[in-house]
């Protein structure tokens, strides 16, 4: 994934990936949050769409600097649909203050 990134200044790559858990009303405020009744979210959508808690466990892959000096880190996350049919592991970007150590290997 990071093989033409050579500027290890910029670029803290982790083997093994570390298991964290992502704060996702930060990460990305609009997924952190619970259905509302009356939002207009269809039975098919609300069954099928991704099932997103709001913390997830995922894998830390790495640290990026951005070019404004900020970091973010590069984490990979099992997702699957909330009726359990569909499942994906999705690659984002996540702000430092959304990430905390998980103890535990599980993912």
């Amino acid at each position: 994934m990071f093989d033409r990134w050579p500027d290890t200044r910029t670029l803290r790559v982790f083997d093994p990936p570390r298991p964290v858990l992502i704060d996702m009303a930060i990460a990305d405020p609009s997924c952190g949050r619970s259905y509302a009744a009356g939002e207009g979210v269809s039975l098919r959508v609300r069954a099928s769409g991704a099932r997103i808690e709001p913390t997830m466990p995922g894998l830390l892959l790495a640290w990026l600097q951005i070019s404004n000096g900020l970091w973010r880190g590069v984490c990979q996350m099992p997702v699957e649909s909330a009726n359990h049919v569909s499942s994906a592991t999705i690659t984002m970007w996540v702000p430092p203050e959304a990430l905390q150590p998980r103890e535990d290997a599980e993912q």
